[in-house]
């Protein structure tokens, strides 16, 4: 029976600079810490604001320790309405 991982969403505000360099250096930090970069992960090219899913809170703030081309994570909360 396979765990299932629930990947919370993150909004990544990245900085204008090292364009070409965001997307290795986020990629490699999520390895580094456990996460995962899945293709469906909403990166937007140039647009300073991306939307990662990242499995724990942890994994998000070492990413940011550790990030010169992100300035600030900010936590989705999404509501389930029955």
């Amino acid at each position: 029976m396979a765990l299932s991982c629930t990947l919370n969403r993150y909004l990544l505000l990245m900085a204008q600079e090292h364009l070409e360099f965001r997307l290795p250096e986020i990629k490699s930090l999520l390895l580094l810490f456990g996460g995962q970069f899945a293709s469906s992960q909403e990166t937007y090219g140039k647009s300073p604001f991306w939307i990662l899913s990242i499995p724990s809170e942890d994994i998000a703030r070492n990413l940011m320790k550790r990030t010169v081309c992100a300035k600030f994570h900010f936590y989705i909360r999404t509501l389930h309405i029955k």
